[in-house]
């Protein structure tokens, strides 16, 4: 009976130990701010181009130009466009599924440079909104809707939650639960 007690206690404390995994995280009290890189290197936060990063509003970015794309002419910073709210009558505008997904950001609202300017190869900018920063090169601008498809890093990628390891000794914990209980009663 011992060892059953035992067996059932040591099932409840794995399970216990999966708890503040699943738990929800704590609210921050700073707003956050998506930006994404196209066709630029990113000298402060390290990472890939094309990759959306949260940050802190008002936090700053570095953004550099890189020659493999070409002869760099200028940057420029897009936003998500603003939708129109549902007026329950099909317009024109909402039938054209070309439409542009974002807009110009708006020096000084959306983002202030810190340093440098647009047509700099270096700028450093403050982010008050989420953005898009791209950079462009050989006179053709730079859509901020199609990724460059360009890996900016050496590293592997990301790994997912651990919720299947979880699952995994959980598994094994009610198996050997149920061989312990197999074993006590067949003697």
């Amino acid at each position: 009976m011992k060892k059953l007690i035992a067996l059932v206690l040591s099932v409840v404390m794995i399970c216990c130990f999966s708890v503040t995994a699943f738990a929800a995280d704590s609210p921050s009290a700073t707003e956050k701010v998506t930006v994404t890189i196209r066709k630029a290197d990113v000298v402060d936060p390290a990472g890939k181009v094309d990759t959306e990063y949260t940050l802190d509003a008002g936090m700053t970015l570095t953004v550099k130009a890189n020659s493999k794309y070409g002869k760099f002419d200028s940057w420029s910073v897009y936003k998500e466009a603003a939708t129109t709210p549902s007026t329950g009558m099909i317009t024109l505008s909402v039938l054209n599924l070309a439409a542009a997904k974002t807009e110009d950001a708006v020096q000084g609202t959306d983002y202030e440079i810190v340093k440098g300017s647009l047509t700099t190869e270096e700028m450093t900018i403050k982010l008050n909104t989420s953005v898009i920063v791209c950079g462009n090169y050989d006179n053709v601008k730079t859509d901020p809707n199609v990724s460059s498809n360009a890996d900016g890093s050496d590293s592997a990628p990301s790994t997912g939650d651990m919720t299947v390891a979880y699952a995994l000794v959980v598994m094994l914990a009610v198996a050997a639960f149920g061989f312990g209980v197999k074993k006590v009663y067949s003697k």
